[in-house]
């Protein structure tokens, strides 16, 4: 048994509930935060032993496996996964991609395709440049105003294609980790424990970045889940086999 386990994650709300209690649940736990895009690197490289990593990046490492039952989910409207429209939607041909999720792109695209139709181009764009649509997530599409053409809520745009949940990220180890059965323990009761604390996790985000504390809280318990069950994986399972065929 390992005496220290390091958990990485990104610093935004909506990994706040898995992420808040992990400390206090076991006292080997250190948890560090990078950039979602290097978190598979942290974990390969060793800096990281557990790390909440967007699930296009579990399909693309197969030196990679989940912990089973946690992960970011929404079945429906997330609010904080968002397609800002410049242009009506039948007007889109450039999309500016989010950087900090390849998830998200990847859904922005398929959604785009295959539910609605349109033929576009993804680039990363500049701040000062405007795309026709840009993907945007976490905190700052929450705290932001609607585009001048609308929003599309891509969860809810999944859900209406599939009718399947969307999950965006999950808990992650290396095939070689030897104790993943501690360390999915451990995150369990983590969330157990944050489930129950939701209210003051809504009031610190309502203080960090705005917003009522029923606003977050709404966010935090309704817009999203963490308990992952067979639905869940069903649509992550729909959304491995949309990558592979929209590759």
């Amino acid at each position: 048994m390992m005496n220290e386990f390091i958990f990485a994650g990104a610093p935004y709300s909506n990994s706040a509930p898995l992420v808040e209690k992990l400390v206090e649940t076991d006292p080997r736990v250190r948890v560090i935060n990078d950039h979602p895009s290097r978190l598979v690197a942290d974990l390969n490289a060793g800096r990281a032993d557990v790390a909440l990593i967007p699930v296009a990046h579990l399909f693309s490492h197969p030196e990679l496996v989940m912990l089973e039952g946690l992960g970011v989910a929404a079945d429906g409207p997330v609010q904080s996964v968002l397609l800002k429209c410049n242009v009506p939607l039948d007007q889109i041909k450039t999309v500016g991609r989010d950087p900090a999720s390849a998830t998200s792109n990847a859904l922005a695209g398929i959604l785009l395709k295959k539910h609605f139709g349109c033929t576009v181009e993804f680039h990363d764009f500049q701040a000062f440049e405007k795309p026709n649509a840009a993907v945007v997530i976490g905190d700052r599409a929450l705290c932001s105003e609607p585009a001048a053409a609308g929003d599309i809520d891509l969860a809810e745009a999944w859900k209406a294609m599939t009718g399947l949940p969307f999950v965006f990220a999950v808990w992650a180890v290396r095939k070689d980790f030897p104790d993943i059965e501690a360390v999915t323990g451990i995150a369990h009761k983590a969330y157990e424990s944050a489930s129950h604390s939701l209210g003051k996790i809504a009031a610190r985000y309502a203080n960090q970045l705005g917003g009522s504390e029923t606003f977050w809280l709404d966010y935090l318990a309704n817009s999203i889940h963490y308990e992952l069950g067979t639905r869940d994986l069903e649509g992550l399972e729909a959304f491995r086999v949309s990558l592979s065929t929209s590759a």
